[in-house]
């Protein structure tokens, strides 16, 4: 028999009104291969593998296994029989903002640009869609978040190598790929970490320690990046951890290893721009600025805005004269009106929908006292980690990351596999 979930209306989380969506059908359940493919895709997205050995760059090795499990959704849906799964609302409020962000292209600034822009949209997309038709059980879960986890030692290690090589961008730690801008970087440590503290709480002692270790990396390598934006999200997603611990002496310490870090940092900062004089300081004066020429873009074109990740490229014609002595070029450090600015009013409010929505979802099925304590557990630390991303989100232009669409994604699939506990469907929407 098809399972459905209940979707709300008019307004999402109330259960007065609703209505069922049918969701999916044993038959054809998705095998093996699919997780397979989508585990090689996350070890091509993060290793860089086609810059790391050019001769890949021929075959485009993340596109060809993203490819080829799409092509295996599709052949099992209409030979193999499975349903199509989507949840929603996320799936409409993400399917809008790639409608929107299509066509934002005629109003874009640079129209070719967006153009391509959008094709990598729309490659992001099709991964949240794969995500939400492959991982079908905490199994394929786990399976998944320790890939991520693991794949975080790519740009970490090669962040840390090319910091000792003395390779660095403007003195900061960084890699190859869009690992090469340091904030990046950070930002996708930073959304890792509460998915160890997730594995770990079931894991072996060997597990932890593995990942405790691991977590250490990836502390190291924010640091290095010297990314403020970062570092914030870095103890914000800390402390939330702690708050989120059941023993409170786990809290306290959690809490004080926080505390400690933080005046242990302070000592050894090497980056002119700093948390101190932050009135004087040029760099956030130049954020400031980003924000007013985005504002600028979005007051000139409201309904589009200037074409998905024009913003930059556009920057020439929005900043003030005094500014482009210093810069051609500037990117928006803030998610939300790059958002705006970049897809006007429609895109922005359908894409804010969608952080909203997943953000809840994360939060309701972690509370859901009819879910499982091990999703349960899952689900929080998926919620912890989005959490990260929004707040390195305020500082950050991550419109075009793949990492909020991933965890999107998993956050989809840990609603579906909550809803899948017997006779319990419906009780954590």
């Amino acid at each position: 028999m098809p399972q459905t979930i209940s979707i709300p209306a008019p307004g999402f989380g109330l259960r007065q009104k609703s209505w069922l969506v049918q969701t999916r059908d044993h038959v054809g359940e998705p095998g093996s291969l699919g997780l397979f493919l989508l585990v090689a895709f996350l070890v091509q997205l993060f290793s860089n593998a086609a810059l790391i050995l050019p001769v890949l760059g021929v075959v485009r090795p993340a596109q060809t296994i993203g490819g080829l499990a799409l092509l295996l959704l599709i052949c099992q849906c209409v030979v193999g029989g499975r349903k199509f799964e989507f949840v929603l609302p996320d799936g409409f409020l993400l399917t809008g903002f790639v409608i929107t962000a299509g066509l934002s292209i005629f109003s874009a600034v640079w129209p070719a640009y967006a153009f391509e822009a959008c094709l990598d949209l729309l490659k992001i997309a099709v991964i949240y869609v794969l995500i939400l038709n492959t991982v079908s059980s905490e199994q394929r879960l786990r399976t998944l978040l320790w890939t991520l986890v693991l794949c975080g030692l790519f740009p970490a290690l090669g962040s840390l190598w090319n910091w000792q090589q003395d390779i660095r961008v403007e003195g900061r730690a960084a890699w190859v790929g869009f690992f090469a801008n340091p904030n990046e970087m950070a930002y996708s440590l930073v959304i890792l970490i509460p998915l160890a503290w997730g594995l770990a709480r079931r894991s072996t002692w060997g597990g932890r320690i593995s990942l405790g270790l691991l977590v250490a990396v990836f502390v190291v390598a924010i640091y290095l990046s010297f990314s403020r934006g970062s570092l914030i999200g870095l103890g914000a997603v800390c402390f939330y951890t702690g708050l989120r611990m059941k023993r409170k002496i786990a809290r306290v310490a959690i809490i004080g290893l926080l505390l400690a870090g933080a005046l242990a940092g302070s000592m050894y900062w090497s980056r002119d721009a700093g948390f101190n004089n932050i009135e004087g300081d040029a760099d956030f004066k130049e954020r400031l600025t980003t924000y007013q020429v985005a504002w600028s873009m979005y007051s000139q074109s409201p309904v589009l805005g200037v074409g998905l990740n024009c913003s930059s490229v556009a920057w020439p014609l929005y900043a003030p004269t005094e500014r482009l002595s210093h810069h051609k070029w500037l990117i928006t450090h803030n998610t939300f009106i790059q958002a705006l600015s970049e897809t006007g009013t429609a895109g922005g409010v359908l894409l804010l929908s969608f952080f909203a929505v997943v953000v809840y979802r994360a939060w309701k099925t972690s509370r859901a006292a009819a879910v499982p304590e091990s999703t349960r557990e899952l689900a929080e630390a998926l919620e912890v980690s989005f959490w990260g991303f929004l707040i390195c989100g305020m500082s950050g232009g991550y419109v075009m990351s793949w990492f909020p669409y991933l965890l999107a994604g998993l956050i989809g699939a840990t609603h579906r596999i909550a809803e899948d506990v017997p006779g319990e469907q419906g009780k954590c929407v």
